[in-house]
């Protein structure tokens, strides 16, 4: 038996796809999601009628499952994967994690997944691993000016840059980005989900934005809009996601 625990929904239901064309080939093994904005019902009966012996979820419905349902043995658990750990501290998830990881037994394999860290996840490293084996991964690239080898933390596919702008004046330099760029694909993080509705309303009002396709998705909206923004997303060649840090981690979103 497995358990994997990732901060969003859509991070748990992208481990899920990904991992159901290994699962399916393994006999005896069947693998369940569990995130919120679904029916816990619906999820407790497919648990109950098929079986399962790998959990991939978020650390609330998780959490909740568990709780609910004495029927789920985990004294075969082999191994825990806590993937986005600092993403799971950062999102006040410390106490569900630490419910889920209270019901398991001691004697396993536990991955734990970061792309920072932190002292928290020092911490949480200390309490749920025992000898725990440090593995950082580096990227390393050549630099064009010379031989020597640099450390590299933006994929080479990736385009950042930033620009430094009066307050006032960053609407229209938003929308001139957005102009400038109609053909592509991008990805404009706002801070609350509030934010993401009105600037989704104004963008889509703006005459020169009328061809480009603005697609909202925030922790608010319900689950199925959310799977629909975000597939729509990643099958457009060109198009915005508008979003908050729901979106921060993790996502594969193909280039076409």
């Amino acid at each position: 038996m497995g358990v994997i625990i990732s901060p969003t929904r859509e991070l748990s239901t992208q481990i899920y796809n990904v991992a159901q064309p290994f699962v399916s080939t393994l006999p005896n093994v069947k693998s369940v999601l569990l995130v919120g904005g679904r029916d816990v019902r619906a999820d407790m009966n497919t648990i109950e009628e098929e079986g399962c012996n790998v959990l991939i979820g978020t650390p609330g419905r998780l959490s909740d499952i568990m709780e609910r349902m004495a029927i789920l043995d985990y004294r075969n658990l082999e191994i825990l994967i806590l993937d986005e750990a600092d993403r799971l501290l950062e999102m006040g998830f410390q106490k569900q994690v630490n419910s889920i990881i209270s019901r398991l037994p001691k004697q396993r394999r536990t991955g734990l997944f970061s792309a920072t860290q932190t002292e928290g996840v020092e911490e949480m490293a200390k309490a749920g691993l025992r000898n725990p084996v440090r593995v950082e991964v580096r990227a390393e690239s050549k630099s064009a000016s010379s031989n020597q080898l640099i450390n590299s933390k933006i994929p080479s596919g990736l385009h950042l840059e930033y620009l430094v702008c009066e307050a006032d004046k960053k609407s229209s330099q938003l929308v001139d980005l957005l102009i400038k760029n109609k053909n592509k694909k991008l990805i404009v993080y706002f801070m609350t989900c509030a934010s993401v509705d009105y600037w989704g309303l104004v963008l889509s009002k703006i005459p020169a934005l009328k061809s480009i396709s603005l697609i909202p998705i925030h922790g608010d909206k319900k689950q199925s809009a959310r799977d629909k923004a975000l597939a729509s997303f990643t099958k457009a060649s060109s198009g915005v996601l508008l979003c908050t840090d729901v979106a921060a981690r993790g996502l594969d979103i193909f280039r076409h």
